[in-house]
Protein backbone atom coordinates (compact mmCIF):
# COMPACT_ATOMS: atom_id res chain seq x y z
CA UNK A 1 0.00 0.00 0.00
CA UNK A 2 2.67 2.56 1.27
CA UNK A 3 4.46 1.42 -2.53
CA UNK A 4 1.33 2.32 -3.96
CA UNK A 5 0.95 5.65 -2.81
CA UNK A 6 4.37 6.63 -3.57
CA UNK A 7 3.72 5.63 -6.85
CA UNK A 8 0.43 8.37 -6.90
CA UNK A 9 2.57 10.91 -5.61
CA UNK A 10 5.15 10.67 -8.32
CA UNK A 11 2.39 10.85 -10.89
CA UNK A 12 1.25 13.68 -9.81
CA UNK A 13 4.91 14.94 -9.96
CA UNK A 14 5.40 14.17 -13.27
CA UNK A 15 2.35 15.77 -14.73
CA UNK A 16 3.90 18.95 -13.24
CA UNK A 17 6.59 18.36 -15.15
CA UNK A 18 6.29 19.20 -18.66
CA UNK A 19 6.04 22.83 -18.60
CA UNK A 20 9.15 23.50 -16.83
CA UNK A 21 10.64 21.37 -19.34
CA UNK A 22 9.36 23.68 -22.35
CA UNK A 23 11.90 26.45 -20.02
CA UNK A 24 14.98 25.42 -21.47
CA UNK A 25 14.35 27.22 -24.83
CA UNK A 26 14.30 30.39 -22.19
CA UNK A 27 17.89 29.55 -21.20
CA UNK A 28 20.75 31.44 -22.51
CA UNK A 29 24.27 29.09 -22.23
CA UNK A 30 24.88 24.92 -22.27
CA UNK A 31 25.67 25.83 -18.34
CA UNK A 32 22.19 26.77 -17.61
CA UNK A 33 20.42 24.37 -19.67
CA UNK A 34 22.09 21.24 -17.95
CA UNK A 35 21.81 22.44 -14.24
CA UNK A 36 18.24 23.01 -14.79
CA UNK A 37 17.76 19.77 -16.50
CA UNK A 38 20.06 18.10 -13.39
CA UNK A 39 17.39 19.76 -10.85
CA UNK A 40 14.60 19.12 -12.92
CA UNK A 41 15.40 15.01 -13.15
CA UNK A 42 16.03 15.26 -9.57
CA UNK A 43 12.07 16.35 -8.70
CA UNK A 44 11.59 13.41 -10.58
CA UNK A 45 9.76 10.92 -8.63
CA UNK A 46 11.61 11.29 -5.77
CA UNK A 47 15.37 10.57 -7.12
CA UNK A 48 18.12 10.32 -4.71
CA UNK A 49 20.35 12.27 -7.61
CA UNK A 50 21.16 12.96 -11.18
CA UNK A 51 23.89 13.50 -12.96
CA UNK A 52 24.81 15.05 -16.49
CA UNK A 53 27.91 14.02 -18.84
CA UNK A 54 28.61 15.60 -22.21
CA UNK A 55 31.00 14.08 -24.95
CA UNK A 56 34.32 15.81 -25.41
CA UNK A 57 34.99 15.28 -28.84
CA UNK A 58 38.81 15.60 -28.75
CA UNK A 59 39.19 13.24 -25.43
CA UNK A 60 36.32 10.90 -26.90
CA UNK A 61 35.21 10.55 -23.57
CA UNK A 62 32.63 12.01 -21.43
CA UNK A 63 33.23 14.47 -19.46
CA UNK A 64 30.82 15.54 -16.19
CA UNK A 65 29.09 18.35 -16.55
CA UNK A 66 26.15 19.07 -14.24
CA UNK A 67 24.33 17.58 -10.89
CA UNK A 68 22.11 17.13 -8.29
CA UNK A 69 21.62 15.67 -5.52
CA UNK A 70 24.36 13.25 -5.43
CA UNK A 71 26.33 13.15 -1.41
CA UNK A 72 29.09 15.54 -1.23
CA UNK A 73 31.48 12.76 -0.30
CA UNK A 74 30.74 11.29 -4.15
CA UNK A 75 31.05 14.57 -5.76
CA UNK A 76 34.93 14.92 -5.99
CA UNK A 77 35.03 11.18 -7.64
CA UNK A 78 32.46 11.77 -10.49
CA UNK A 79 33.63 15.55 -10.84
CA UNK A 80 36.78 13.74 -11.68
CA UNK A 81 36.30 11.05 -13.13
CA UNK A 82 35.72 11.01 -17.06
CA UNK A 83 33.21 8.06 -18.20
CA UNK A 84 35.20 5.97 -21.06
CA UNK A 85 32.95 3.91 -23.48
CA UNK A 86 35.73 1.27 -23.42
CA UNK A 87 35.88 0.95 -20.33
CA UNK A 88 32.19 1.45 -19.33
CA UNK A 89 30.33 -1.82 -20.49
CA UNK A 90 26.84 0.10 -19.40
CA UNK A 91 28.47 3.53 -21.35
CA UNK A 92 29.57 1.54 -24.60
CA UNK A 93 26.17 -0.81 -24.60
CA UNK A 94 23.72 2.51 -24.31
CA UNK A 95 26.26 3.99 -27.17
CA UNK A 96 25.85 1.01 -29.36
CA UNK A 97 22.02 1.02 -28.77
CA UNK A 98 21.54 4.59 -28.59
CA UNK A 99 18.35 3.32 -26.50
CA UNK A 100 18.23 3.96 -22.68
CA UNK A 101 19.16 1.12 -19.63
CA UNK A 102 17.69 0.14 -16.70
CA UNK A 103 19.51 -1.43 -13.89
CA UNK A 104 17.18 -2.32 -11.39
CA UNK A 105 19.96 -2.85 -8.95
CA UNK A 106 23.07 -1.07 -9.33
CA UNK A 107 25.00 -2.45 -6.96
CA UNK A 108 24.86 -6.24 -8.73
CA UNK A 109 25.07 -5.31 -12.35
CA UNK A 110 28.59 -6.49 -14.44
CA UNK A 111 27.73 -3.06 -16.26
CA UNK A 112 29.40 -1.04 -14.25
CA UNK A 113 33.20 -1.17 -12.30
CA UNK A 114 33.33 -2.06 -8.69
CA UNK A 115 34.33 1.29 -7.66
CA UNK A 116 30.19 2.44 -8.82
CA UNK A 117 29.12 -0.96 -7.59
CA UNK A 118 30.06 0.57 -4.56
CA UNK A 119 28.47 3.74 -4.46
CA UNK A 120 25.71 2.41 -6.14
CA UNK A 121 24.34 0.16 -3.34
CA UNK A 122 20.28 0.01 -2.88
CA UNK A 123 19.80 2.03 -5.73
CA UNK A 124 18.68 1.24 -9.14
CA UNK A 125 19.98 3.20 -12.16
CA UNK A 126 18.52 4.71 -15.02
CA UNK A 127 21.03 5.80 -18.09
CA UNK A 128 19.95 7.41 -21.08
CA UNK A 129 21.62 8.70 -24.00
CA UNK A 130 21.45 12.72 -25.15
CA UNK A 131 21.04 12.12 -28.75
CA UNK A 132 19.97 14.79 -31.39
CA UNK A 133 19.96 14.23 -35.05
CA UNK A 134 21.23 10.27 -34.51
CA UNK A 135 24.22 11.31 -33.37
CA UNK A 136 24.81 10.88 -29.11
CA UNK A 137 26.52 14.35 -27.45
CA UNK A 138 25.55 13.16 -23.97
CA UNK A 139 24.39 10.91 -21.22
CA UNK A 140 22.11 11.60 -18.48
CA UNK A 141 21.92 8.67 -15.03
CA UNK A 142 19.43 8.79 -12.46
CA UNK A 143 19.44 6.82 -9.49
CA UNK A 144 16.21 6.23 -7.15
CA UNK A 145 16.35 4.34 -3.89
CA UNK A 146 15.40 0.56 -4.20
CA UNK A 147 12.96 1.34 -1.44
CA UNK A 148 10.50 3.49 -4.32
CA UNK A 149 8.90 1.47 -6.84
CA UNK A 150 11.22 0.71 -10.16
CA UNK A 151 10.58 3.10 -12.95
CA UNK A 152 7.67 2.44 -14.66
CA UNK A 153 7.39 2.68 -19.16
CA UNK A 154 5.53 6.38 -18.41
CA UNK A 155 8.13 7.59 -16.12
CA UNK A 156 10.99 6.50 -18.46
CA UNK A 157 8.95 7.77 -21.38
CA UNK A 158 8.60 11.00 -20.05
CA UNK A 159 12.08 11.43 -19.19
CA UNK A 160 13.39 10.65 -22.24
CA UNK A 161 10.80 13.20 -23.58
CA UNK A 162 12.62 16.19 -21.46
CA UNK A 163 16.10 14.55 -21.90
CA UNK A 164 15.64 14.58 -25.82
CA UNK A 165 13.98 18.82 -25.23
CA UNK A 166 17.51 19.51 -22.80
CA UNK A 167 19.46 18.05 -25.68
CA UNK A 168 18.16 19.90 -28.64
CA UNK A 169 18.72 22.97 -27.41
CA UNK A 170 21.87 22.66 -26.33
CA UNK A 171 22.53 21.49 -29.56
CA UNK A 172 21.35 24.94 -30.32
CA UNK A 173 22.93 26.90 -28.45
CA UNK A 174 26.18 24.82 -29.34
CA UNK A 175 25.27 25.51 -32.97
CA UNK A 176 25.08 29.35 -32.30
CA UNK A 177 28.12 29.55 -30.61
CA UNK A 178 29.79 27.66 -33.01
CA UNK A 179 28.44 29.97 -35.51
CA UNK A 180 29.14 32.99 -33.72
CA UNK A 181 32.71 31.66 -32.96
CA UNK A 182 33.23 31.13 -36.75
CA UNK A 183 31.72 33.99 -37.56
CA UNK A 184 34.59 35.95 -35.45
CA UNK A 185 37.16 33.67 -36.75
CA UNK A 186 36.13 34.40 -40.52
CA UNK A 187 36.27 38.33 -39.19
CA UNK A 188 39.60 37.94 -38.22
CA UNK A 189 40.16 36.13 -41.79
CA UNK A 190 38.71 38.70 -43.39
CA UNK A 191 40.33 41.15 -41.47
CA UNK A 192 44.15 39.45 -42.31
CA UNK A 193 43.37 38.99 -45.82
CA UNK A 194 42.18 42.96 -46.57
CA UNK A 195 45.74 43.49 -44.18
CA UNK A 196 47.72 41.71 -46.89
CA UNK A 197 46.35 43.43 -49.87
CA UNK A 198 47.15 46.63 -48.22
CA UNK A 199 50.89 45.97 -47.78
CA UNK A 200 50.24 44.39 -51.95
CA UNK A 201 48.85 48.10 -52.40
CA UNK A 202 51.52 49.40 -50.57
CA UNK A 203 53.86 47.82 -53.00
CA UNK A 204 52.89 48.43 -56.12
CA UNK A 205 52.09 52.17 -54.96
CA UNK A 206 55.34 53.00 -53.58
CA UNK A 207 58.65 52.05 -53.66
CA UNK A 208 59.99 53.69 -50.34
CA UNK A 209 61.02 51.57 -47.51
CA UNK A 210 59.98 54.48 -44.80
CA UNK A 211 56.29 54.16 -46.37
CA UNK A 212 56.16 50.49 -46.63
CA UNK A 213 57.45 50.09 -43.20
CA UNK A 214 55.07 52.52 -42.18
CA UNK A 215 52.08 50.62 -43.73
CA UNK A 216 52.94 47.04 -42.53
CA UNK A 217 53.33 48.20 -39.01
CA UNK A 218 49.88 49.79 -38.70
CA UNK A 219 48.46 46.77 -40.43
CA UNK A 220 49.84 44.85 -37.43
CA UNK A 221 48.40 47.09 -35.08
CA UNK A 222 45.63 46.46 -36.14
CA UNK A 223 45.54 42.81 -36.31
CA UNK A 224 47.96 41.60 -33.18
CA UNK A 225 47.83 43.54 -29.60
CA UNK A 226 51.35 44.42 -29.35
CA UNK A 227 53.20 46.97 -26.60
CA UNK A 228 56.59 47.29 -29.12
CA UNK A 229 57.23 46.63 -33.06
CA UNK A 230 60.69 46.86 -34.56
CA UNK A 231 61.53 46.52 -38.09
CA UNK A 232 65.43 46.12 -38.92
CA UNK A 233 66.81 45.85 -41.90
CA UNK A 234 70.42 44.44 -42.77
CA UNK A 235 73.28 46.47 -44.09
CA UNK A 236 76.53 44.67 -44.78
CA UNK A 237 75.73 41.83 -42.62
CA UNK A 238 74.72 43.92 -39.79
CA UNK A 239 71.33 44.85 -38.26
CA UNK A 240 70.39 48.37 -37.93
CA UNK A 241 67.03 49.59 -36.63
CA UNK A 242 64.68 51.18 -39.78
CA UNK A 243 61.67 51.67 -37.61
CA UNK A 244 60.54 51.24 -33.37
CA UNK A 245 57.11 51.83 -32.37
CA UNK A 246 55.49 51.62 -28.97
CA UNK A 247 53.01 53.37 -27.04
CA UNK A 248 53.49 52.19 -23.66
CA UNK A 249 57.17 52.20 -23.33
CA UNK A 250 60.18 55.05 -24.04
CA UNK A 251 61.89 54.02 -26.78
CA UNK A 252 65.54 53.28 -25.77
CA UNK A 253 68.87 54.17 -27.27
CA UNK A 254 69.26 51.18 -28.40
CA UNK A 255 66.01 51.24 -30.90
CA UNK A 256 66.25 55.01 -32.12
CA UNK A 257 66.70 54.75 -35.82
CA UNK A 258 69.53 54.01 -37.32
CA UNK A 259 70.73 52.15 -34.25
CA UNK A 260 72.84 48.95 -34.72
CA UNK A 261 71.90 45.64 -33.22
CA UNK A 262 75.07 44.41 -31.66
CA UNK A 263 76.39 40.96 -30.20
CA UNK A 264 73.90 38.12 -29.59
CA UNK A 265 69.87 38.36 -29.12
CA UNK A 266 67.22 36.83 -30.18
CA UNK A 267 66.22 39.15 -33.13
CA UNK A 268 70.33 38.26 -34.57
CA UNK A 269 69.27 34.26 -34.27
CA UNK A 270 66.27 34.50 -36.28
CA UNK A 271 67.95 36.64 -38.66
CA UNK A 272 71.02 34.20 -38.71
CA UNK A 273 68.59 31.24 -38.83
CA UNK A 274 66.23 32.42 -41.23
CA UNK A 275 63.36 31.35 -39.00
CA UNK A 276 61.24 32.97 -36.64
CA UNK A 277 62.32 33.07 -32.78
CA UNK A 278 60.13 32.94 -29.31
CA UNK A 279 60.35 34.01 -26.01
CA UNK A 280 57.00 33.65 -24.47
CA UNK A 281 58.48 34.60 -20.77
CA UNK A 282 61.65 36.65 -20.72
CA UNK A 283 61.59 36.69 -16.75
CA UNK A 284 62.18 32.93 -16.86
CA UNK A 285 64.49 32.94 -19.70
CA UNK A 286 68.16 32.02 -18.98
CA UNK A 287 71.39 33.63 -20.01
CA UNK A 288 69.50 36.35 -22.43
CA UNK A 289 71.69 38.54 -24.28
CA UNK A 290 71.76 42.47 -23.08
CA UNK A 291 69.27 43.65 -25.78
CA UNK A 292 67.21 41.32 -24.91
CA UNK A 293 67.48 41.61 -21.01
CA UNK A 294 66.92 45.89 -21.71
CA UNK A 295 64.21 44.84 -23.69
CA UNK A 296 62.76 42.97 -20.32
CA UNK A 297 63.74 45.70 -17.96
CA UNK A 298 61.17 47.54 -19.68
CA UNK A 299 58.69 45.61 -19.06
CA UNK A 300 58.36 43.45 -22.10
CA UNK A 301 57.98 39.68 -21.18
CA UNK A 302 57.05 38.08 -24.51
CA UNK A 303 59.17 38.79 -27.06
CA UNK A 304 58.79 37.45 -31.51
CA UNK A 305 61.65 37.79 -34.12
CA UNK A 306 60.70 36.93 -37.49
CA UNK A 307 63.04 37.15 -40.09
CA UNK A 308 62.36 39.40 -43.53
CA UNK A 309 63.29 36.69 -46.04
CA UNK A 310 63.34 37.08 -49.88
CA UNK A 311 64.48 34.44 -52.20
CA UNK A 312 64.96 32.63 -48.81
CA UNK A 313 67.59 35.24 -47.72
CA UNK A 314 66.77 37.07 -44.43
CA UNK A 315 66.80 40.68 -44.85
CA UNK A 316 65.81 41.91 -42.09
CA UNK A 317 64.27 41.06 -38.71
CA UNK A 318 60.26 42.10 -37.38
CA UNK A 319 60.60 42.17 -33.71
CA UNK A 320 57.40 42.00 -31.64
CA UNK A 321 57.45 42.61 -27.93
CA UNK A 322 53.98 42.18 -25.31
CA UNK A 323 54.03 43.17 -21.79
CA UNK A 324 51.88 40.33 -21.04
CA UNK A 325 53.67 36.55 -20.80
CA UNK A 326 52.86 33.57 -23.56
CA UNK A 327 51.34 36.59 -25.89
CA UNK A 328 51.88 35.44 -29.12
CA UNK A 329 49.45 32.25 -30.43
CA UNK A 330 50.80 30.30 -33.32
CA UNK A 331 48.03 31.91 -35.32
CA UNK A 332 49.08 34.97 -34.67
CA UNK A 333 52.92 33.95 -35.37
CA UNK A 334 51.35 32.88 -38.64
CA UNK A 335 50.12 35.70 -39.77
CA UNK A 336 52.64 37.89 -38.76
CA UNK A 337 54.83 35.91 -40.89
CA UNK A 338 52.69 36.38 -44.00
CA UNK A 339 52.67 40.53 -43.24
CA UNK A 340 56.34 39.71 -42.44
CA UNK A 341 57.15 37.85 -45.93
CA UNK A 342 55.13 40.59 -47.81
CA UNK A 343 56.81 43.30 -46.68
CA UNK A 344 60.51 41.71 -47.08
CA UNK A 345 59.60 41.23 -50.52
CA UNK A 346 58.32 44.93 -50.55
CA UNK A 347 61.53 46.34 -49.34
CA UNK A 348 63.64 44.11 -51.69
CA UNK A 349 61.99 45.76 -54.55
CA UNK A 350 62.36 48.90 -53.23
CA UNK A 351 66.06 48.47 -53.05
CA UNK A 352 66.52 46.67 -56.28
CA UNK A 353 64.45 49.89 -57.63
CA UNK A 354 66.55 51.99 -55.72
CA UNK A 355 69.90 50.41 -57.14
CA UNK A 356 68.32 50.89 -60.47
CA UNK A 357 68.20 54.33 -59.98
CA UNK A 358 71.01 54.85 -58.65
CA UNK A 359 72.58 53.71 -61.92
CA UNK A 360 70.19 55.65 -63.72
CA UNK A 361 71.29 58.78 -62.29
CA UNK A 362 74.76 58.02 -62.00
CA UNK A 363 74.91 57.17 -66.30
CA UNK A 364 72.64 60.58 -66.37
CA UNK A 365 75.12 62.74 -64.29
CA UNK A 366 78.22 61.37 -66.22
CA UNK A 367 76.52 62.61 -69.29
CA UNK A 368 75.15 65.99 -67.99
CA UNK A 369 78.89 66.03 -66.63
CA UNK A 370 80.25 65.60 -69.82
CA UNK A 371 78.59 69.14 -71.29
CA UNK A 372 79.23 71.03 -68.08
CA UNK A 373 83.00 70.07 -68.68
CA UNK A 374 83.02 71.37 -72.63
CA UNK A 375 83.83 74.95 -70.50
CA UNK A 376 85.20 75.47 -67.15
CA UNK A 377 83.39 78.22 -66.45
CA UNK A 378 80.16 75.79 -66.36
CA UNK A 379 82.05 73.13 -64.43
CA UNK A 380 79.48 71.76 -61.67
CA UNK A 381 76.65 73.57 -63.03
CA UNK A 382 73.73 71.09 -63.80
CA UNK A 383 74.58 69.50 -60.68
CA UNK A 384 73.88 72.75 -58.50
CA UNK A 385 70.92 73.50 -60.39
CA UNK A 386 69.44 70.13 -59.87
CA UNK A 387 70.22 70.50 -56.17
CA UNK A 388 68.39 73.56 -55.90
CA UNK A 389 65.66 72.89 -58.21
CA UNK A 390 64.77 69.93 -56.34
CA UNK A 391 65.28 72.05 -52.52
CA UNK A 392 62.51 74.69 -54.22
CA UNK A 393 60.23 71.78 -55.14
CA UNK A 394 60.37 70.11 -51.73
CA UNK A 395 60.08 74.11 -50.07
CA UNK A 396 56.94 74.10 -52.13
CA UNK A 397 55.59 70.83 -50.81
CA UNK A 398 55.11 69.29 -54.09
CA UNK A 399 54.43 65.65 -54.49
CA UNK A 400 57.29 62.93 -54.71
CA UNK A 401 56.86 62.22 -58.66
CA UNK A 402 56.88 66.02 -59.30
CA UNK A 403 60.15 66.71 -57.29
CA UNK A 404 62.22 63.58 -59.00
CA UNK A 405 60.75 65.43 -62.51
CA UNK A 406 62.37 68.41 -61.51
CA UNK A 407 65.86 67.01 -60.02
CA UNK A 408 66.36 65.07 -63.24
CA UNK A 409 64.99 67.94 -65.35
CA UNK A 410 67.53 70.33 -63.41
CA UNK A 411 70.06 67.78 -64.04
CA UNK A 412 69.87 67.73 -67.54
CA UNK A 413 68.42 70.85 -68.49
CA UNK A 414 71.23 71.68 -70.63
CA UNK A 415 71.69 68.47 -72.23
CA UNK A 416 71.11 70.07 -75.82
CA UNK A 417 74.12 71.97 -75.55
CA UNK A 418 76.46 69.37 -76.64
CA UNK A 419 75.31 70.43 -80.54
CA UNK A 420 76.95 74.16 -79.63
CA UNK A 421 79.71 75.36 -80.59
CA UNK A 422 82.24 75.11 -77.94
CA UNK A 423 83.31 78.95 -79.26
CA UNK A 424 80.18 80.62 -78.03
CA UNK A 425 80.40 78.93 -74.92
CA UNK A 426 83.70 80.36 -74.23
CA UNK A 427 83.03 83.67 -75.45
CA UNK A 428 84.36 86.08 -73.40
CA UNK A 429 81.74 88.68 -73.93
CA UNK A 430 78.27 88.68 -74.38
CA UNK A 431 76.55 87.05 -77.44
CA UNK A 432 75.59 88.85 -80.29
CA UNK A 433 71.96 89.23 -81.40
CA UNK A 434 73.04 86.96 -83.80
CA UNK A 435 74.42 84.45 -82.00
CA UNK A 436 71.93 84.09 -79.59
CA UNK A 437 69.23 81.69 -81.87
CA UNK A 438 71.90 79.19 -82.07
CA UNK A 439 71.99 78.92 -78.01
CA UNK A 440 68.43 79.30 -78.17
CA UNK A 441 67.92 75.81 -79.97
CA UNK A 442 69.92 73.93 -77.16
CA UNK A 443 66.36 73.21 -75.24
CA UNK A 444 64.75 71.49 -78.19
CA UNK A 445 68.52 69.69 -79.11
CA UNK A 446 68.43 68.41 -75.32
CA UNK A 447 64.37 66.92 -75.87
CA UNK A 448 65.43 65.38 -78.86
CA UNK A 449 68.48 63.59 -77.45
CA UNK A 450 66.63 62.19 -74.83
CA UNK A 451 63.56 61.21 -76.25
CA UNK A 452 64.17 57.68 -76.69
CA UNK A 453 64.90 56.91 -73.41
CA UNK A 454 61.12 56.09 -71.97
CA UNK A 455 62.11 56.68 -67.97
CA UNK A 456 62.48 60.73 -69.33
CA UNK A 457 59.30 61.06 -71.27
CA UNK A 458 57.85 63.13 -68.26
CA UNK A 459 60.86 65.00 -67.59
CA UNK A 460 61.46 66.28 -71.04
CA UNK A 461 58.41 69.38 -70.43
CA UNK A 462 60.63 70.56 -67.78
CA UNK A 463 63.47 70.70 -69.99
CA UNK A 464 62.06 71.75 -73.14
CA UNK A 465 60.72 74.96 -71.19
CA UNK A 466 62.94 75.97 -68.89
CA UNK A 467 63.60 79.41 -70.53
CA UNK A 468 60.15 80.22 -70.88
CA UNK A 469 58.94 83.50 -69.48
CA UNK A 470 56.43 84.57 -67.20
CA UNK A 471 55.38 87.24 -69.04
CA UNK A 472 55.52 84.97 -72.23
CA UNK A 473 58.27 86.53 -73.93
CA UNK A 474 60.52 83.46 -73.45
CA UNK A 475 61.59 80.61 -75.74
CA UNK A 476 61.14 77.62 -77.55
CA UNK A 477 57.19 79.02 -77.81
CA UNK A 478 56.02 82.00 -75.85
CA UNK A 479 53.91 80.10 -72.93
CA UNK A 480 52.46 82.55 -70.60
CA UNK A 481 52.47 82.31 -66.47
CA UNK A 482 50.61 79.06 -65.24
CA UNK A 483 51.09 77.53 -68.38
CA UNK A 484 54.52 76.95 -68.36
CA UNK A 485 54.84 73.64 -66.71
CA UNK A 486 55.83 74.08 -62.97
CA UNK A 487 59.19 72.07 -63.27
CA UNK A 488 60.53 74.25 -66.27
CA UNK A 489 59.48 77.35 -63.73
CA UNK A 490 60.96 75.60 -60.98
CA UNK A 491 63.79 75.06 -62.61
CA UNK A 492 64.47 78.34 -64.62
CA UNK A 493 65.04 80.14 -61.30
CA UNK A 494 67.37 77.25 -59.79
CA UNK A 495 69.30 78.24 -63.54
CA UNK A 496 69.50 81.57 -63.00
CA UNK A 497 70.18 81.66 -59.29
CA UNK A 498 73.52 79.81 -60.17
CA UNK A 499 74.78 81.80 -63.79
CA UNK A 500 73.58 84.62 -61.30
CA UNK A 501 76.30 83.72 -58.58
CA UNK A 502 79.17 81.50 -60.53
CA UNK A 503 81.91 83.28 -62.64
CA UNK A 504 81.51 83.79 -66.33
CA UNK A 505 84.38 85.14 -69.04
CA UNK A 506 82.05 87.87 -69.79
CA UNK A 507 81.31 88.96 -65.61
CA UNK A 508 82.22 88.35 -62.14
CA UNK A 509 79.77 86.07 -59.65
CA UNK A 510 76.87 88.25 -58.13
CA UNK A 511 76.93 87.73 -54.37
CA UNK A 512 73.57 85.40 -52.68
CA UNK A 513 71.93 88.68 -51.72
CA UNK A 514 72.16 90.22 -54.90
CA UNK A 515 71.27 87.25 -56.77
CA UNK A 516 68.10 87.14 -54.68
CA UNK A 517 67.65 90.64 -55.51
CA UNK A 518 67.54 90.26 -58.81
CA UNK A 519 65.26 87.22 -58.68
CA UNK A 520 62.83 89.16 -56.62
CA UNK A 521 62.98 92.35 -58.94
CA UNK A 522 61.74 90.10 -61.99
CA UNK A 523 59.43 88.53 -60.37
CA UNK A 524 56.34 87.83 -62.47
CA UNK A 525 58.52 89.19 -65.17
CA UNK A 526 61.12 86.42 -65.92
CA UNK A 527 60.05 84.11 -63.29
CA UNK A 528 57.17 82.89 -61.30
CA UNK A 529 56.59 84.60 -58.55
CA UNK A 530 55.44 82.39 -55.87
CA UNK A 531 58.85 79.89 -56.92
CA UNK A 532 60.65 82.81 -56.46
CA UNK A 533 58.86 83.63 -52.90
CA UNK A 534 59.51 79.95 -52.02
CA UNK A 535 62.90 80.18 -52.95
CA UNK A 536 64.12 82.96 -51.30
CA UNK A 537 62.65 81.68 -47.78
CA UNK A 538 64.35 78.55 -48.25
CA UNK A 539 68.01 80.16 -48.91
CA UNK A 540 66.79 82.70 -46.05
CA UNK A 541 66.82 79.13 -44.03
CA UNK A 542 70.26 78.05 -45.37
CA UNK A 543 72.09 81.36 -44.56
CA UNK A 544 70.26 81.79 -40.89
CA UNK A 545 71.91 78.42 -40.75
CA UNK A 546 74.91 79.23 -41.56
CA UNK A 547 75.47 81.70 -39.61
Amino acid sequence: MEKMLQGMCMTEQIEKIPPRSRQFTELANVDEVLKDLSRLLKKMANCSWSAVYLVDREQRDFTPARSCGLPARYMPLFREMPLVPDKLPLLKSMLRKKHHLLIPDAGESELLPATLRKILRRLSLLALPMVVRNRVMGAVFIARSRNYPPFSEDEIGLIREIVSHAALVVSHIRLFDESLDMAVEMGKRIDIILTLDEINKAISSSLSPEKIIETAVQSIERIIQFDLVTVLREEKGELYVAAARSSTITIQEALQNGARLSGRSLARTAFTKGESRYIPFLSRASRLSSFDRELAHSGIESLLAIPLLSRNKAKGVLLLGNFEGGRFVREDAFTIEKIASQMAVALENARLYEEMRSLFIATVTSLANAIDAKSPWTKGHSERVMNLAAAIAKEMGVDEQLTERVRLGGLLHDIGKIGIIEALLEKPTTLDEDEFPPMRLHPGKGVAILAPIDQLQNVLPGILHHHERYDGTGYPDGLKGKAIPLEARIITVADAFDAMVSERPYKKGYSTEAALAELRMNAGSQFDPEVVACFCRYMGVITTGAD
